[in-house]
């Protein structure tokens, strides 16, 4: 094996089982792959695909099983190798959550591209589980959302910034605002709406006062809305209930536009932070962006 080229040649192949479509994949002639291969056959000296029907054989299944590693490896150098060229040339990808990004991440998005204009951005606001998951995978540079409430895995390295109460809001003029006091069971009387499939964790001792505790303890909502804008929309509009910390409902409630219902849970809380995984180089974007981000969750309130 002499080159990544040749790798991604034989992942295409397999991935494919034509020669054809892998060619065309690759962006080139069904002859030239095919006499690639041969050229590759040659030099190792073994046979890696049968032709009919095309399929690997024992060879080509061990050279599959490292073909990723590989592959993976040589991008983390170029990647290495792109962060050390800096601000003016580099990339950043962020991944966020959807209350994240409301607080500080579009801002400190904003400031970042205002100072670096050269700089290739790209925010994707997602769930928290999916942010999780882009981390994970290399998807993104840094993601910035809410820890799950069970922790995250050994591979992820986190930064806790901030840890806010939920407080439980419905539109004006809702029933349960009607009332001195809701209790945590009359929440359950209405649809739930949030991002994600995630409405509320309930913690040990705690159990569902409308039914069966589920096995994981995770409400589900009913309603799932991917933005702050449209899961306020939906609650001004309906009588589904949300929660969220008070920077982002304060201002809608003061004005009359939501209310915050009389209720207090104590361990309802957003603990927010960073995310990326353990081993891999922040690049000079990153830190700049981690450092605004920082400035920002610092001035905002709970």
């Amino acid at each position: 094996m002499h080159s990544i080229q040749q790798l991604e040649l034989i992942a295409a192949l397999a991935r494919h089982r034509h020669f054809g479509r892998a060619a065309q994949e690759l962006g080139i002639s069904q002859p030239a792959l095919t006499k690639n291969l041969a050229g590759i056959e040659r030099r190792l000296g073994v046979k890696l695909f049968d032709r009919t029907p095309v399929a690997p054989t024992l060879f080509g299944d061990i050279v599959l099983a490292r073909a990723d590693a590989v592959r993976n490896g040589f991008e983390e150098i170029l990647r290495e190798l792109r962060l050390a060229k800096g601000l003016d040339t580099g990339e950043l990808r962020v991944s966020a959550g959807v209350y994240a990004a409301e607080i500080s991440v579009y801002e400190a998005m904003g400031r970042l591209s205002r100072r670096h204009p050269a700089l290739a951005c790209a925010l994707a606001v997602k769930s928290m589980t999916d942010v999780m998951s882009d981390v994970q995978n290399g998807a993104c540079d840094i993601g910035f959302a809410q820890f799950p409430e069970d922790g995250v895995p050994s591979e992820i390295e986190t930064e806790l910034l901030r840890t806010s109460p939920l407080l439980v809001y419905a539109r004006s003029g809702h029933p349960l605002t009607r009332q001195a006091s809701v209790s945590f069971a009359e929440v359950f009387d209405y649809p739930w709406v949030g991002p994600g499939e995630i409405g509320m964790v309930l913690p040990p001792g705690i159990d569902h006062p409308r039914g069966p505790t589920p096995p994981d303890r995770v409400v589900k909502t009913r309603i799932r809305a991917e933005t702050i804008s449209a899961i306020k929309a939906i609650v001004h509009n309906s009588d589904a209930l949300s929660a969220a910390p008070r920077v982002l409902i304060g201002t809608d409630a003061a004005e009359g536009r939501l209310t915050i219902l009389p209720l207090e849970l104590p361990w309802l809380r957003m603990y927010t932070g960073f995310i990326w995984r353990r081993g891999r180089t922040l690049s000079p974007a990153a830190r700049v962006f981690m450092s605004l981000v920082r400035d920002i969750e610092e001035a905002r309130g709970p």
